[in-house]
């Protein structure tokens, strides 16, 4: 990841949670709480790599879903930024939570062994990285055989009314948040509606990954990719 999308999320680490909720009327913690229900494994005891966590939202929604469900999860937590680190690991502490660990690594060049995980999630990642390609290679070589990628993103809506909608939606998006940071706000903003999730598809199919899915989440901005490494 570039220094140029560090920097932002430095900027606006402390009401990023906030914010989300606020401009998806608190959709995102259904958006991430679906995620996290596609990363619940059919065996009992399993190994989870939760990458770009930023404040630990995804994380956090597995463990508690892993517990009622009685399986035994260990899921690391990484973020290329440690200002979202630090909230996310307050935020576990104040829960109590301790099947997550937490670590600062690049999403790019994850230092991770091979084949080591059975789940693999991101959530609002793609927007942010410089080569999706990259990143699905390195998705694929830390999975075990059989392994599930879980990708929770935010793209135009497809159908044309909604998308016509969400663009002036973007702009009060673009006003409000130019009060607390203008260039982070125009890019998210910017990059939400720019993003291709078919694209995306091809490249995970290109690079080996089987039962590709795209499923749309409520108000359809927000979407799931799924998929499993042959």
């Amino acid at each position: 990841m570039s220094e140029k999308i560090n920097d932002i999320f430095s900027s606006i680490a402390y009401v990023y949670d906030f914010m989300g909720h606020f401009f998806t009327l608190g959709i995102d913690g259904i958006w991430r709480k679906m995620a996290a229900e596609e990363a619940i494994a059919d065996n009992n005891a399993y190994r989870i790599l939760d990458i770009a966590t930023g404040t630990g939202s995804i994380a956090i929604d597995i463990s508690i879903k892993a517990k009622r469900a009685k399986k035994r999860v260990e899921i690391i937590a990484v973020d290329f930024n440690p200002d979202m680190l630090k909230i996310a690991e307050n935020k576990i502490k104040k829960k109590k939570i301790n099947n997550i660990s937490f670590k600062t690594e690049d999403a790019m060049n994850l230092d991770e062994p091979g084949c080591a995980y059975d789940v693999v999630t991101a959530g609002f990642l793609l927007r942010n990285i410089d080569d999706a390609e990259i990143f699905a290679e390195e998705v694929k070589r830390i999975l075990k055989k059989n392994g599930k990628f879980i990708l929770l993103e935010m793209g135009k809506p497809q159908d044309g009314l909604l998308a016509a909608f969400f663009k002036l939606y973007f702009l009060f998006i673009r006003l409000i948040g130019s009060l607390i940071n203008k260039n982070a706000y125009r890019w998210l903003t910017y990059s939400i509606l720019s993003f291709d999730r078919n694209k995306m598809v091809d490249i995970l199919s290109g690079k080996g990954f089987k039962d590709l899915k795209i499923k749309n989440l409520p108000l359809h901005i927000g979407f799931l990719i799924t998929g499993v490494k042959e």
